[in-house]
């Protein structure tokens, strides 16, 4: 869920289709792979991405912690292995697994990229951002995060990602116990992705009848509604409207999930983009966050959930969101279920499934939903697909939500402390 226009993202799921070869990597394996090394990650940029700059990255380290999935280096290293192995078998190559680099010289898992993966034949890269916080002794350490906690792991990518994307590469981060059964690359190429600068998939459902307000909102204990068909088109056509599919009314804005994660480049090298700054802010946060003391909970216990970077993704997603072009002149800015937009006091039910983390501020507006078809049409499509409730572009949907940057008339917020807005 989440973008479009002027930047932002497209969700779901689905086959995919268009697009075509050219899904391999422009050179060979670099020998240096320390990605915290300026040259040594240009390098290795030019050599695994695609002509098209595209790369496919996934991440590989030691886990634990009370909220870690504890692997041993031998399952970690097969799923790895295996992603790989599913992206050849569906023509994609240009891959770049990286892994944490926890910079514990005597630590058996300290870089895995170089104890486990290059001896396999495995082209890979490490980093170890903010390791530095988390020593032992360290600030971060009061968060109940170590070296090995799986949000250093997600850290690593979202730095990645914001620098690959300044240097003007396009970047498709995926977890590794995704099943894929098509080229995401060619699906990335496809309409109705193909017009989105950031897609990112769905932690929740949605409400998505949006012209009938009376469904439950998904909250993030898991539960969800059933998709289905938008009953009709609520806007006029416009261009604003129209590049993103059939427009079916607002649906309160889902949980994104950051297991499949895809940022378009900016047009050119070195420029800053919107989408871009999801993963820099969000960054910046954790590691301004890591460096002062904790967060509590109602009980008095350590709140680590404000440095998990999928949360931190949702917050800055959700400061940065603005409704479509064309849409917010068409009716309510709320949908009436949306518990995180809603202009009302909560009633007690809505706040005990308020799906937004405790700490997220409450959202202006909530998002736009559309069909998946391309209607080039005009009106004609759409009213064409409102026909046949079983129609193919009706069995996949779309929320979207433009991005604007900071300003200081409408700044973020910071926790304190001025973050920059780009770089």
């Amino acid at each position: 869920g989440g973008g479009g226009g002027g930047g932002g993202g497209g969700g779901g799921g689905g086959s995919g289709g268009g697009g075509g070869g050219g899904d391999s990597p422009s050179g060979g394996c670099p020998q240096e792979a320390n990605l915290e090394e300026p040259q040594q990650f240009d390098a290795m940029l030019a050599a695994r991405a695609s002509a098209r700059k595209d790369v496919v990255i996934t991440i590989l380290g030691p886990t634990s912690g009370t909220r870690a999935i504890k692997m041993e280096e031998e399952v970690g290293e097969a799923f790895v292995l295996n992603l790989l192995s599913t992206l050849a078998s569906v023509g994609v190559t240009n891959t770049l697994p990286i892994t944490t680099h926890l910079k514990l010289p005597s630590h058996p898992g300290n870089n895995l990229c170089l104890t486990r993966l290059r001896p396999r034949g495995v082209c890979c890269a490490y980093s170890g951002v903010g390791m530095g916080v988390v020593h032992q002794g360290a600030p971060g350490r009061s968060w109940t995060v170590e070296e090995t906690h799986p949000y250093m792991l997600f850290l690593q990518r979202w730095w990645l990602t914001g620098q690959a994307v300044w240097r003007g590469y396009s970047v498709l981060s995926l977890d590794t116990d995704l099943h894929l059964s098509t080229n995401p690359l060619a699906m990335l190429r496809a309409p109705p992705y193909s017009t989105f600068d950031a897609l990112m998939q769905l932690d929740s459902a949605w409400a998505v009848q949006g012209d009938s307000e009376g469904q439950v909102p998904t909250d993030e204990r898991g539960q969800h509604v059933n998709v289905v068909p938008c009953r009709r088109r609520l806007l006029a056509p416009s261009a604003a409207v129209d590049a993103h599919g059939c427009a079916c009314g607002a649906v309160p804005a889902p949980l994104l999930n950051t297991g499949f994660v895809y940022v378009r480049a900016a047009a050119a090298a070195g420029a800053t983009s919107l989408p871009q700054l999801i993963f820099n802010r969000s960054v910046a946060k954790i590691m301004h966050r890591l460096a002062r003391p904790p967060n509590h909970d109602a009980k008095g216990a350590v709140d680590p959930h404000a440095v998990w970077a999928q949360d931190v993704v949702n917050e800055v997603a959700s400061e940065m969101a603005s409704l479509h072009p064309g849409v917010s002149a068409a009716g309510r800015r709320c949908h009436k279920r949306d518990s995180a937009c809603s202009p009302r006091p909560l009633s007690a039910q809505d706040a005990r499934d308020a799906k937004r983390r405790w700490w997220l501020p409450r959202l202006p507006h909530s998002v736009w939903l559309a069909t998946h078809r391309r209607t080039a049409a005009g009106a004609e499509a759409c009213d064409a697909a409102d026909a046949s409730r079983r129609a193919p572009n009706d069995l996949q949907l779309v929320a979207w939500t433009s991005l604007v940057a900071p300003t200081a008339a409408a700044p973020t917020r910071a926790d304190g402390a001025a973050l920059l807005a780009g770089g």
